[in-house]
């Protein structure tokens, strides 16, 4: 059965926009990024020189506006990945990111990794779209891990976030992941 027969519907990005809910924690969410850098439980996206503070400011300000539990900012959306700051998530080791495009700060999508807390991910959604145009090209994708169903692919090309989502049978969103990109199929 080809990748296609497996999918059951595909949501583009405007119908996904039109549902968000920011405030709510989603499901746990697993992660594989391949471009710029290949990883796995997060992406990780450069900022482009210069924006630096603009994209720090306004991280932080769409953070503090929906606290997660404790009323702290969500520890699963976006985080701020930089050498030599302290924070949760995925700490910056310079040796293990020489393969990594030149930047002063990254944006982690789901700093939290395999920690699978559950994920703010509409919120993730709406800070990348509100920063796309100063970020790196990126490709990466995303299986929301409650059912195995939902795949998302997510997208920055030219300062513009792209992203649909595709309704798999059940359990099945892996073997459609590795349809779309073989490199990510198990061994």
């Amino acid at each position: 059965m080809t990748e296609t027969g497996l999918i059951l519907d595909r949501i583009d990005q405007r119908a996904y926009e039109a549902g968000l809910g920011p405030s709510e924690p989603a499901h746990t969410v697993r992660v594989w990024q391949v471009a710029p850098i290949r990883a796995e439980w997060t992406a990780v996206l450069p900022v482009a020189p210069g924006h630096e503070e603009k994209v720090r400011a306004r991280v932080r300000a769409m953070l503090a506006a929906f606290p997660g539990p404790g009323g702290d900012p969500p520890r699963n959306a976006i985080g701020l990945l930089e050498r030599g700051a302290g924070r949760r998530g995925m700490p910056y080791r310079p040796a293990e990111r020489r393969a990594w495009p030149d930047a002063a700060l990254y944006l982690e999508f789901m700093p939290a990794g395999s920690d699978m807390v559950y994920a703010h991910y509409d919120l993730a959604y709406q800070i990348l779209a509100s920063v796309a145009p100063r970020l790196a090209d990126a490709r990466w994708y995303a299986i929301l891990s409650q059912c195995e169903d939902i795949l998302d692919i997510w997208q920055i090309a030219g300062g513009r976030l792209s992203f649909e989502r595709l309704h798999t049978e059940e359990d099945r969103a892996g073997e459609v992941l590795a349809a779309l990109e073989p490199s990510l199929a198990p061994a």
